[in-house]
C-alpha cells in the first residue's frame, strides 16, 4: 500500500490591505509535500504571489506559472517582492513571513534542493489560487516533483518535527 504522508510547513503570512486602511493581519500558509521524505529532502522553499486579475485568469494561471518557471525561470514577475526563501524547519517554526495583499492570488511554491555541485535546483513545485483576507490562507499549496530524474531520497525521519529536532537523518 502506498502511503502518502503530509508534511505541514507553517509560517506567518502577513496579509496587508492594499488600500492602506487596515493593519496587516497574520495567518499561516501550508505547503503540502507528497511525503515526509520529500519535505526533509528540501533545502529551501520560496513562495511567490501573483495577483489574479480577472476570473478568466483562474483556469490556467497556476499551470502557466509552473510552465514558465520550468522553461524560463527568470521570466516570472510576482505581484509583490518575494520574501526570503525558508528551510523546512524555519517554515515549521513560523519564521521568514510572506506578505501578500488582500484579494485573490496564485501562490507559487518552489521547493529547491542542492545538487552535487552545491547549486540550488528546483526540486518540487506547486501552486494554489486563493482569496486572502484576514487570517490564515484557506488552501494548502500542494507541491510535486519537477522531474522523475531527481527522485526523493529515503529518510529515517517519521515526521518533519523529528527532522527539525535532529532526531533522524
Amino acid at each position: 500500500m502506498k502511503r502518502s504522508a503530509r508534511a505541514l510547513a507553517l509560517a506567518c503570512l502577513g496579509v496587508a490591505c492594499s488600500s492602506g486602511e487596515a493593519e496587516p493581519s497574520k495567518g499561516t500558509y501550508t505547503v503540502q509535500f507528497p511525503s515526509t521524505a520529500a519535505a526533509v529532502a528540501t533545502d529551501f522553499v520560496q513562495i511567490l504571489a501573483f495577483e489574479v486579475k480577472s476570473p478568466d485568469d483562474r483556469a490556467g494561471l497556476c499551470q502557466d506559472l509552473i510552465t514558465a518557471r520550468l522553461t524560463t525561470p527568470g521570466s516570472l514577475t510576482p505581484s509583490v517582492p518575494p520574501s526570503p526563501a525558508a528551510n523546512i524547519c524555519e517554515m515549521r517554526a513560523g519564521r521568514k513571513p510572506v506578505t501578500v495583499p488582500y484579494g485573490e492570488h496564485a501562490l507559487l511554491a518552489i521547493a529547491q534542493r542542492k545538487d552535487r555541485q552545491d547549486q540550488l535546483r528546483d526540486f518540487m513545485i506547486g501552486c494554489a489560487i486563493m482569496t486572502l483576507g484576514d487570517g490564515d490562507a484557506p488552501l494548502p499549496i500542494p507541491v510535486r516533483l519537477v522531474s522523475v530524474n531527481a527522485p526523493v531520497p529515503t529518510t529515517t525521519c517519521g515526521s518533519v518535527r523529528e527532522y527539525c529536532d535532529g532526531l533522524c537523518q
